[in-house]
């Protein structure tokens, strides 16, 4: 069996699912959590307020939390090694004949923390062959690398929209306006101050010493996009075919999280939120599964600045000195690292996404472009940016834990 690991919930985080109507406890007891065959990926939430963070932990599945009450929700990307076929991956039944246009799935087996594949990530013929388990699954600062002296993680929660809230007040939670207009080391350090340590454990419930939450690394972006282009994601999703099977856009001109145009990228400039997250299809269709319980503002709404950056040039972040190795990705040339949805696996250009690589002069990464970016929109774009304050900018967090 090609199982997920099981999601690990840090401190008082609440596992949930949906009932249709509202975001419900998850009985774990009984599994009745996720299935990632038919794209109901595991999402858990965290509560801000102590004593009714104390009531939903003692309640019994099923009962209703309160979205109200809620600080952020998260997604659980579990740990996978992956492997492209021919140039495009292979086609599922609806999708169109694979090609840079409209890209195939990728191969995607879950493995524990005790499997490291180190293949290509591509092969021919019919049999897949060549897998290779991202680096965004090991946590440590020579994980790019060697890999040694590391430690490999059964998977990584995931912000399930855009941040939101404040720098004093970080949220993940649909139909609020993305924190943006920050610089870089900003939302970093917001991030990394508040959601960790004893903040962490004031204000979300988090506890222990055995996770990190941080500003999303380029990696960790490509583990997303991925697992969202296979049979456990929107691609495989029987209800889209062909061009729909396309993340939807996120054409809210105010930045409004979880929103939806109700199809792909495409050149409307009717911006506004036109589906809220929880419509089915028109607006689940903006998620990485085409369900509700999948990632969502991954193509439009906000520029998403990533942990990314060319040489360790700092251009206008805000970084009086770079952050542990741990918390970003380096990159030297105009080669990308194998899994971050860049180029290495033959991904720029997927379905006529942005494509411009960080340089000495721009040295940051973002991705899924902006709201009024058009038809280049979408989870596999990318371009530069010199990491200053900008109303157009926003980001999303990760939560890695081991």
């Amino acid at each position: 069996m090609n199982e997920p690991n099981t999601p690990v919930l840090v401190g008082d985080m609440i596992p949930v699912t949906y009932n249709g109507t509202n975001w419900v406890k998850a009985d774990t007891v009984n599994n009745n959590w996720y299935d990632y065959n038919r794209g109901v990926w595991a999402n858990a939430v965290t509560i801000k307020d102590s004593s009714k963070r104390a009531e939903y932990k003692n309640a019994q599945a099923g009962t209703t939390i309160d979205l109200s009450y809620v600080n952020l929700m998260l997604v659980w990307i579990p740990r996978y090694s992956y492997t492209l076929r021919q140039s495009y991956g292979y086609q599922i039944e609806g999708g169109s004949t694979p090609s840079q246009a409209t890209p195939g799935a990728f191969d995607i087996k879950f493995v524990d923390t005790n499997t490291t594949e180190k293949g290509t990530g591509k092969y021919t013929g019919t049999t897949p062959s060549n897998y290779y388990t991202p680096s965004s699954f090991c946590w440590g600062n020579t994980c790019d690398t060697t890999r040694s002296g590391n430690t490999e993680l059964s998977g990584i929660w995931i912000s399930k929209f855009e941040i939101t809230g404040d720098i004093e007040n970080i949220t993940s939670i649909p139909n609020q306006a993305s924190l943006t207009n920050k610089n870089i080391s900003s939302l970093f350090n917001a991030i990394k101050n508040q959601i960790n340590g004893s903040s962490g454990t004031t204000n979300y419930g988090l506890s222990g010493t055995s996770y990190d939450t941080h500003m999303i690394k380029n990696t960790e972006w490509g583990a997303m996009a991925y697992l969202s282009q296979s049979k456990y994601g929107k691609y495989g999703n029987s209800k889209y075919t062909n061009a729909n099977k396309e993340i939807y856009q996120n054409k809210s001109n105010e930045y409004k999280t979880g929103c939806s145009f109700g199809i792909p990228s495409n050149s409307d400039t009717n911006y506004g939120c036109q589906y809220t997250y929880d419509i089915e299809i028109n607006g689940t269709g903006a998620s990485t599964t085409g369900t509700i319980y999948g990632i969502y503002d991954t193509s439009g709404g906000a520029f998403e600045r990533v942990m990314g950056n060319y040489n360790d040039e700092k251009g206008q972040s805000g970084f009086e000195e770079m952050p542990d190795a741990k918390y970003y990705n380096k990159y030297t040339s105009n080669t990308s690292i194998k899994g971050d949805a860049i180029n290495v696996d033959g991904t720029n250009g997927f379905y006529g996404d942005f494509t411009i690589f960080v340089v000495s002069a721009s040295p940051w990464f973002y991705r899924g472009a902006r709201y009024n970016y058009g038809v280049v929109a979408g989870i596999f774009g990318f371009a530069s940016t010199v990491g200053a304050a900008d109303p157009s900018y926003g980001t999303r967090l990760v939560l890695s834990t081991w």
